[in-house]
């Protein structure tokens, strides 16, 4: 579907690079300016940067890298450790516009690619947290990128480019392995492109993958495999099958994923595939993100998904969506695409800000849970000290996590209670509980009554609860005990 190289004496990249670094000043100015503490999955992946390895029960290392190199440059600020999200974004978008204007030959549709995925509503929203998703994104921009010029050039660089980016995304996250079910499906389908499977550049790339990529698989051998018992037990197929409408709601989640504009232009274009079938070009990117959107919709209707699971579609499909709108002289539509999703984008900035007096307008704040760490921690503070002798004792992952974090100063360290003796996450595999006679321990605990912990103690004392408003209509708020006379030893 060649777009017309309309345009190509104008400064397009130029212009987009303008536009990406005002898009991602803004965002680093909100993240400066805003109060709002870390997710439990954030805190998370920090303390994970406290304790580097090659891999942690539930992901891959990189992002504890990431975070772990920002904090090297910045600090420990909420800030801080976010501020590689909006950067790697910006070269998210950067690789975008090489990939579009690699395979059509217009830099026009590399602008308006690029210019389309800096504003997706996903990106606004990680943009300001610091999550697994955008070095993948990232890395899969460049891995395709890498691949699309290695069918053009008999360079020695790009394959060695796309191994290394492969193998730092399988770093990021597992989900890596779709890009080369994408790779693999294009050259099978298009026959002037099958020899690219039996030249030299594939044993580069997986060469190079594989040595990038060693350390986790071998830190996973020693670790009896934790982390791909972990990908694989998260598809939940054990449950009951055949859930059409989770997969309705995870379709339509894809529309605040993509953009409205874009995402239906996604469905239209596939709905006349029949009657318009797709260029060589096209059948490339529908390689990219086709099958990724149908095993996650599959996974949907089999069990469950999360709205992020299918991100990575979305690199190829933006190229897709904008080049074939712009090629039916729809930039209006691209235009108003980008309209919308930086209204939604001002909106959630605007929140995220956090500003006295002001609150979400739903009945569920999604921000509540990023409120508070800190007053919570103050609170905390002189229980502790109180008690500086007792072991301190969580049950919740999450919890464990944002208190970590919000008592960062503190060398003391929590215990995690593991209530059935299999680790379900990373804290029970390296922090497990487990009961010394004559210990005291301080259990702050996310239920009220946690009765499968208290009923292995002797003595029980309740002590006064902590908590905080987060919300006009909703509060925050730990249980604390204190526990003596352990009877027995946790489930094993």
């Amino acid at each position: 579907m060649p777009t017309a190289p309309e345009g190509n004496d104008r400064p397009y990249f130029l212009w987009l690079l303008y536009a990406v670094a005002a898009l991602t000043v803004l965002r680093l100015g909100i993240l400066a300016g805003s109060g709002l503490g870390l997710h439990g999955d954030e805190a998370q992946y920090w303390s994970w940067s406290r304790d580097l390895e090659w891999g942690y029960y539930t992901k891959p290392p990189l992002i504890a890298f990431i975070i772990a190199g920002a904090q090297s440059l910045c600090g420990d600020t909420t800030a801080c450790i976010r501020a590689p999200s909006p950067l790697l974004h910006a070269g998210t978008a950067l690789a975008i516009y090489g990939i579009a204007e690699t395979l059509t030959g217009s830099r026009r549709a590399g602008f308006w690619s690029g210019l389309s995925f800096a504003t997706l509503p996903a990106v606004s929203l990680s943009s300001l947290l610091i999550s697994t998703d955008v070095p993948l994104l990232f890395l899969w921009a460049i891995a395709l990128l890498a691949f699309v010029r290695s069918l053009k050039s008999a360079a020695p660089g790009w394959p060695l480019l796309l191994g290394l980016a492969l193998g730092a995304g399988f770093l990021a996250k597992y989900a890596m392995a779709y890009f080369i079910l994408g790779l693999v499906l294009f050259t099978l389908i298009t026959p002037a492109h099958r020899s690219w499977l039996t030249s030299r550049k594939p044993l580069i790339a997986l060469v190079i993958m594989l040595a990038v990529f060693a350390p986790n698989l071998i830190w996973n051998f020693e670790s009896g495999w934790v982390t791909f018992t972990h990908v694989k037990d998260n598809t939940n197929l054990k449950g009951d099958l055949f859930h059409f409408g989770k997969m309705l709601e995870f379709v339509g989640s894809q529309a605040g994923v993509f953009g409205p504009v874009l995402f239906l232009a996604l469905l239209w274009r596939l709905a006349v595939l029949r009657r318009d079938p797709a260029a060589q070009t096209e059948k490339l990117l529908l390689s990219f993100c086709l099958p990724v959107l149908l095993i996650i919709s599959g996974q949907s209707f089999l069990s469950r998904a999360n709205a992020n699971w299918a991100a990575t579609a979305y690199v190829a499909a933006t190229v897709l969506v904008v080049s074939w709108l712009l090629r039916r002289n729809r930039l209006k539509l691209v235009a108003t695409g980008i309209g919308i999703n930086l209204a939604a984008a001002a909106v959630l900035g605007f929140f995220f800000l956090d500003l006295p007096g002001i609150t979400v307008p739903l009945k569920n704040d999604p921000l509540r849970r990023l409120r508070a760490w800190d007053q919570i921690a103050d609170q905390l503070r002189p229980v502790l000290a109180a008690h500086p002798d007792a072991v301190w004792l969580t049950e919740d992952r999450k919890t464990m996590a944002s208190l970590l974090y919000a008592l960062r100063d503190l060398e003391r360290r929590p215990k995690m209670w593991d209530y059935d003796g299999h680790p379900d996450h990373h804290y029970e595999l390296t922090e497990r509980y487990l009961p010394q006679s004559g210990e005291t321990v301080l259990l702050v605990a996310k239920w009220d009554t946690p009765f499968p912990i208290l009923e292995r103690f002797g003595d029980v004392q309740r002590l006064s609860p902590v908590e905080v408003a987060t919300a006009p209509d909703h509060v925050r708020r730990l249980s604390l005990f204190l526990l003596s006379a352990p009877l027995k030893q946790p489930p094993s």
